[in-house]
């Protein structure tokens, strides 16, 4: 069973005034945010009954955004597509 939550944008951040930043734009325009400090933290918090979409930080301690992006893809969908 899919939970219908209103799309939701997820910043993948290591700097945390970025990270605010990301998430006040996206609350201004009308969209819940959620902020995690490492690719990590994304992945052990992460809902998979969310629908959105990620920004990532390309460079961060550990693993890099673009090594989440892969890791994801490789895993195969976790986003719900409606």
């Amino acid at each position: 069973m899919t939970v219908d939550h209103q799309p939701t944008i997820f910043v993948v951040d290591d700097d945390a005034a970025v990270s605010r930043a990301l998430a006040s734009a996206g609350k201004l325009l009308g969209y819940p945010v959620q902020a995690f400090e490492s690719a990590a933290a994304f992945l052990t918090g992460y809902d998979s009954t969310y629908r959105g979409c990620l920004v990532l930080d390309v460079k961060m301690p550990g693993m890099t955004g673009l090594e989440l992006q892969r890791k994801l893809a490789a895993d195969g969908p976790t986003f719900p597509s409606s």
